[in-house]
C-alpha cells in the first residue's frame, strides 16, 4: 500500500459529510496516539463554532479518505494548530503514522503551516521538525495507590514536602471540599480571574485575551459526551475556591491544561493539593492517563511517570511566509554563532512571542 496522500481539499469543519465524519472518529479509536482529546473531532467542532478560521485539510489516497489535519487558517499566512496557542499537542488524525501528507498539502496551502506539539510518532510531522522534546504523562493504568507508591520511590523529596504542605493547611483549620468535575460557571468564572491575574503579574502572555479562548472554555465546560468533556475541578476553602483546575478529556486521557489558584495561600500549595486529588479521582471519570504538556517545569518532570516526543517545525510551500520565517532562522542562526552571551536567544524569544501575540489574536 502506498503510503502517500494523492489528493487533499482544505474544508471548514462544518462542511464535513458524515461519511468524513464517521472516517475522523474511526481513525481515533484505531489509534492509541490519538487518545488526547486534541485529536477529538469534537473539539474542531466546538474550535468552529468558536473561531470562523477553523479549517481541516482531508487527504485522500486514491479517492479513499486517509487522513485529517485541522488547523486555523491565518490571515498572515502563518498557520497554525487547532486551539492555536491553547494547542498542546497536534498532528494527522489517519490510522498509518507513515501517511506523508506534507507534499500534497504544500500544494493547496499558499503559506507556512507552523506546528508546536506535533506527534513526533509520525513520518512527515518528525521529517519536517527540529529536535524532539517531551511531552509528560502520569499513568494511571495500575491505578492511584500504584502510581504514588511509584512517585514516593522516585521522589521522596517532593512527598515530603507535599505532606508538609498539607500539614500547613491543616493548621490553618477551616473546611475543605475538593470537587473533581465541577459543573459550576462561577467556578470557571473564579479560575479565569486567578489565571489571568497570573499571566499579567509574571508578564506570560495572556491566552485568555481573545473572546474566542474565553468563548471556548465555557463550552468545554458545557460539552459532556463520552468522547469529549470540558473538566473544572476547585479546591475550596471555608466556601472560597483557592484553588481550580481546566482541562478536558477524551474516553481515555485528561488533558492537564490551566491550573491557578489564590496567591494569598501560597505557603500551602493549594494547587498541588487540588493535583494530588484530581489523579485520586480520575478514574471514577474514565481517563487512565493525564497528559500534562511539554516544558522543563520540575513539577512536570517529578510528577510523571511516562512521557511522548513532540516536534516544533513547519511545513512551507513557496510564500513571503516562507521567506519570512527562513529570514528569521537565519537570523537566530547568525546569533547562535557569534560572540552574544545571553543576548545570543533574543531573536528566537522576539519570533516566539510575536508568534504568540498574533495566535491568541487570531491574526
Amino acid at each position: 500500500m502506498s503510503h502517500y496522500a494523492t489528493s487533499c481539499k482544505i474544508l471548514k469543519v462544518q462542511n464535513l459529510t458524515p461519511q468524513l465524519r464517521q472516517y475522523w472518529q474511526g481513525f481515533v479509536d484505531e489509534t492509541p496516539n490519538l487518545a488526547s482529546p486534541y485529536f477529538e473531532l469534537e473539539f474542531a467542532d466546538l474550535m468552529a463554532s468558536v473561531r470562523r478560521d477553523t479549517r481541516v485539510a482531508v487527504f485522500y489516497r486514491n479517492g479513499v479518505p486517509a487522513g485529517f489535519l485541522p488547523f486555523q487558517k491565518s490571515l498572515s499566512g502563518f498557520f497554525r494548530p487547532l486551539g492555536g496557542p491553547m494547542g498542546d499537542h497536534h498532528g494527522l488524525i489517519a490510522d498509518n503514522e507513515a501517511l506523508r501528507f506534507s507534499e500534497t498539502l504544500k500544494k493547496r496551502l499558499f503559506g507556512t503551516l507552523i506546528f508546536d506539539g506535533g506527534l513526533a510518532s509520525q513520518d512527515d510531522i518528525r521529517n519536517n521538525g527540529h529536535s524532539p522534546e517531551a511531552s509528560w504523562v502520569i499513568d494511571l493504568a495500575d491505578g492511584y495507590e500504584a502510581y504514588w507508591e511509584g512517585r514516593q520511590k522516585a521522589e521522596a523529596k517532593a512527598l515530603r514536602n507535599l505532606r508538609a504542605r498539607e500539614r500547613k493547611l491543616d493548621a490553618l483549620g477551616g473546611e475543605v471540599v475538593y470537587r473533581i468535575d465541577d459543573p459550576r460557571t462561577v467556578a470557571l468564572d473564579t479560575l479565569l480571574h486567578y489565571k489571568r491575574a497570573q499571566y499579567a503579574a509574571t508578564g506570560a502572555t495572556d491566552v485568555f485575551h481573545g473572546s474566542w479562548a474565553r468563548n471556548l472554555a465555557y463550552a468545554l465546560l458545557g460539552h459532556r459526551t463520552d468522547r469529549l468533556a470540558g473538566c473544572l475541578s476547585t479546591m475550596e476553602v471555608d466556601g472560597r475556591i483557592v484553588a481550580a483546575h481546566f482541562g478536558m478529556r477524551s474516553k481515555g486521557v485528561m488533558h492537564f491544561w490551566f491550573p491557578a489558584y489564590d496567591p494569598a495561600l501560597s505557603q500551602v500549595a493549594p494547587g498541588l493539593l487540588l493535583f494530588r486529588e484530581l489523579t485520586r479521582g480520575i478514574a471514577d471519570l474514565g481517563p487512565t492517563q493525564m497528559h500534562l504538556g511539554p516544558g522543563t517545569y520540575d513539577f512536570k518532570k517529578r510528577f510523571s511517570n511516562s512521557s511522548f516526543d513532540i516536534m516544533r517545525g513547519e511545513i512551507s510551500s513557496l510564500s513571503l511566509p516562507s521567506a519570512t520565517l527562513a529570514a528569521g532562522r537565519g537570523i537566530k542562526q547568525l546569533a547562535n554563532a557569534l560572540p552574544l552571551g545571553p543576548i545570543s536567544t533574543w531573536p528566537e524569544k522576539a519570533w516566539r512571542r510575536l508568534d504568540t501575540l498574533t495566535a491568541v489574536r487570531g491574526i
